[in-house]
């Protein structure tokens, strides 16, 4: 339950029916000074007032209700149904009553009873709205969603500055692939609770599949906040939000002017720089993210190369300096991922020989001349950083010196202290270590994290997943594995997602592992032990564990199916996991990549990676359809991710009757796929409406042949072990 749900129970709490057997009058004065208690939050005193009013009275109506909402409140939730039963046996039109039993019920997934119980409180009090709001969310647990909106609407209708039903509504309606609907609500609900995480994620979540066409300052104010929200995912909303900047004025005047063979480079780079700077919400989004548009990659490129040689020449502009930092931010995040010419590097070794006299001299160093060289060569590599990193900075060049500088200095001084759970022997697992030492993967520096967590059936069994888990119970707190962690989003996904959870994430990488520590650490998340190993050996150790996750992992092994047992063995009889696999279909287009990789015979180096996208681009240009389908992909536009995408050491892919045939041989139970869009997954249902379809990996197989796309981002499934 999140805070709103909290302030919303505590105020109903307060309104206590009329019994038809009044209390006492010293009963009436507790029962006044509980629902204060209980209004204001201190929950333990409510209690203790409400059970000293049922000794004197067992069946007071009043006191048994809210003693029930309290317990709730305080996660005893089948306390509270027996509670709350017991006031309705002795008051049957307790509409308020019937309103939150349906509440309780819905916590506890008994969703069809609670649909009745809201609907006896609204056959009592047709005008309640939260009566209506607990009724939608029943049904929208469901899957009823139409049923839902209506709901929804009408608790609007007579509340309509109801924030839970504009998010929820706004929820039910991104469910029904009403986007721009959903959006509008969401963006309602965000206006009147502005400090509600779970309405951005969800206005976050809706923006993922907007395109838009036109904006206004709102909207842009809103996408500006909703970057700066700590629960939201920056990677989801980047199209979206480009979409919007392309929409500003003088953002698509300048990305149309842009080109590469201006003769008047300089005074298009200053006045550029100048307007740019003046638009907040696309330096945040170039500080935050991989700007994921060629287009504006081309535009970036134009302008990085006109600042460097303005710098080099020392005719750097004062005023654009918040564009040039933020143009730092953007190319050490993509790992300087944009071409450069001789020209462009032997500005660059003229502006690393000034800066480097300049700190030689004990001088300042404009932070004009940081930002430039920033944006080509990570800061952190030169023999002058430690002293840059140790002087006052402030202003725009603070975050750059932070990013390119501190951060980096602090992950190098962690890797001597990562534990080594198992020696890396297999020669596959060694080449996969070097690779991700090299270019740890990925660069990140905001993610989002489920704002409440909640007991694993609980996860699996709720919606969206809504998988039949058969007689499994959760454990109180439950030891999780995640193998092949990377640089830490996975292990904090995971460590947010489950309540009391104490996590091993384990990697080959020690640049990984100490990009995850650093960045763990810094959202004070302690429920996470990071630890090198291999999957391959794992075996060795003796810990157990109840859930296990290896997403985009198992498929960069010399034998995956030999890692996924091992990984089998790991896991508690009756314990979930989570596996994420390459499907053969989907990779079809990075098959050809890696295809042209070989014939033109690219190594790995940031020059030949480089050049490969040049190729790749300019044949999607001439109308290369399959190239075309790899510059789409998200990991096309930084380094790491590129490497990882195209020229990965090891890869293997799959089909869903191999995984099938694997899950059976393993004994694993298939319990259903974890699907980011919901479009593949109404298409299904649609054509298969049976619940028990979802399930039946043969069904998926053909539904896959004729949308090969369906699992462009990996089949991720869930499996139970018998």
């Amino acid at each position: 339950m999140n805070r709103s749900e909290r302030r919303r129970q505590q105020k109903l709490a307060g309104k206590a029916g009329r019994s038809p057997n009044q209390p006492t009058l010293a009963n009436q004065q507790a029962l006044g000074l509980a629902v204060q208690h209980h209004n204001a939050g201190r929950l333990s005193d409510a209690k203790h007032l409400y059970q000293q009013i049922l000794r004197a009275d067992p069946s007071q109506p009043d006191a048994l209700h809210l003693l029930g909402v309290a317990s709730s409140q305080m996660g005893e939730k089948d306390i509270a149904v027996n509670l709350i039963t017991k006031a309705l046996a002795k008051r049957p039109d307790f509409a308020e009553a019937h309103s939150n039993l349906g509440n309780v019920l819905w916590y506890l997934g008994r969703f069809d009873e609670a649909v009745a119980s809201c609907q006896k409180a609204l056959a009592i009090k047709p005008n309640f709205a939260d009566a209506h709001y607990n009724l939608g969310n029943a049904f929208r647990a469901l899957g009823k969603f139409d049923e839902a909106v209506a709901s929804y609407r009408k608790a609007l209708t007579i509340k309509p500055d109801y924030a839970e039903a504009h998010g929820n509504l706004g929820a039910s309606l991104q469910d029904l692939g009403k986007y721009d609907e959903a959006f509008a609500s969401l963006r309602k609900a965000t206006a009147l609770k502005p400090l509600e995480n779970s309405f951005w994620v969800g206005l976050a979540t809706t923006l993922e599949k907007l395109s838009f066409t036109s904006v206004d300052d709102g909207v842009l104010q809103d996408l500006s906040k909703l970057l700066d929200r700590p629960r939201v995912s920056v990677s989801g909303i980047i199209k979206p939000v480009i979409s919007a900047l392309r929409c500003h004025p003088d953002f698509s005047q300048i990305l149309e002017q842009m080109d590469l063979d201006n003769p008047d480079a300089a005074t298009a780079y200053r006045d550029a720089a100048e307007r740019l700077s003046a638009i907040p919400l696309f330096l945040r989004v170039m500080g935050l993210s991989p700007i994921k548009d060629l287009k504006i990659e081309q535009m970036l490129t134009f302008l990085r190369r006109a600042m460097i040689h303005e710098a080099a020449e020392g005719k750097a502009d004062a005023n654009g300096l918040p564009f040039s930092a933020a143009l730092a931010l953007q190319c050490f995040t993509n790992e300087y991922i944009y071409p450069e010419t001789d020209e462009e590097k032997e500005d660059v070794e003229n502006l690393c020989q000034q800066i480097k006299t300049l700190v030689e001299k004990n001088q300042d160093v404009p932070s004009s001349l940081l930002a430039a060289l920033g944006a080509y060569r990570p800061l952190h590599r030169f023999p002058w950083a430690q002293e840059l990193g140790e002087r006052a900075w402030a202003g725009d060049i603070k975050e750059v010196i932070e990013r390119q500088i501190l951060e980096p200095q602090t992950e190098q001084s962690l890797r001597s202290q990562i534990p080594c759970l198992t020696p890396i022997q297999d020669t596959v697992s060694q080449s996969v270590r070097e690779q991700y030492e090299e270019n740890p993967y990925p660069r990140w520096i905001k993610i989002g994290r489920s704002i409440k967590s909640k007991a694993i059936g609980s996860v699996l069994r709720e919606a969206p997943l809504r998988f039949d888990l058969g007689d499994y119970d959760s454990p109180e707190s439950p030891e999780i594995l995640v193998a092949g962690c990377g640089t830490g989003q996975h292990a904090l996904s995971v460590a947010s997602r489950f309540s009391d959870a104490r996590v091993l994430a384990v990697d080959l990488s020690l640049s990984s592992l100490s990009y995850a520590i650093r960045t763990t650490r810094a959202l004070g998340i302690t429920n996470i032990e990071y630890a090198q190993g291999d999957i391959m050996e794992l075996g060795s150790i003796e810990q157990r564990f109840d859930l296990i996750e290896s997403c985009g992992v198992l498929h960069h092994l010399g034998d995956p199916l030999a890692g996924w047992r091992v990984l089998v063995d790991l896991l508690r009889p009756g314990g979930v996991m989570k596996i994420a696999l390459y499907s053969e279909a989907a990779r079809r287009g990075v098959v050809g990549g890696r295809s042209l990789i070989a014939d033109k015979g690219y190594a790995t180096s940031p020059e030949d990676i480089r050049q490969c996208r040049q190729d790749i681009i300019s044949m999607a240009e001439d109308g290369n359809s399959e190239m075309a389908s790899i510059s789409n992909f998200g990991d096309f536009f930084s380094l790491s991710e590129c490497r990882d995408l195209l020229f990965h050491v090891q890869e293997h892919r799959f089909t869903l009757p191999q995984i099938e045939a694997a899950l059976t041989s393993m004994n694993l139970r298939f319990l259903g796929f974890e699907m980011g869009g919901k479009e593949a997954l109404r298409k299904f249902k649609a054509a298969h409406p049976d619940s028990g379809a979802l399930t039946s990996l043969a069904l998926w197989h053909k539904f896959e042949h004729d949308n090969p796309d369906t699992f462009r981002g990996m089949y991720q499934f869930w499996c139970k072990k018998l």
